[in-house]
């Protein structure tokens, strides 16, 4: 399934990505204002952020027992964050071969040990 997220995220193909979701899916816990709680909401923020300037790329998927994490190099607006890039990361838990939760973290550290593919490097 990875080589499957870097294939629909590369191209920022949104509707591939889509198929990758499970009906469900959540984004975010109950305390971010901005928390999804289905498909079509996560597509639409994805949209959003494509639409206002974001700029991102694939740069590493790793695979542990939680899922996939998936490492962004993101560009933000410079009306945003002055334009910063900075590393995000994705944990997307994976059940029944769909995306059924995205986890987001700003450090790699706590990332990958809810990945639980050891101590980081």
């Amino acid at each position: 399934m990875a080589g499957e997220v870097r294939a629909s995220l590369k191209p920022r193909d949104l509707e591939a990505f889509g198929a990758l979701l499970a009906d469900d899916v959540r984004w975010g816990d109950d305390v971010v204002p901005n928390r999804c709680r289905n498909r079509s909401q996560v597509i639409d923020t994805f949209r959003r952020q494509l639409a206002g300037g974001f700029q991102g790329r694939v740069s590493s998927l790793e695979i542990g027992r939680a899922g996939i994490l998936c490492r962004l190099t993101v560009t933000f607006p410079a009306e945003k964050d002055g334009g910063r890039t900075r590393e995000l990361f994705h944990l997307y838990h994976v059940s029944g071969e769909r995306i059924t939760e995205i986890e987001p973290f700003v450090d790699r550290r706590p990332a990958l040990a809810a990945l639980g593919a050891g101590p980081a490097a």
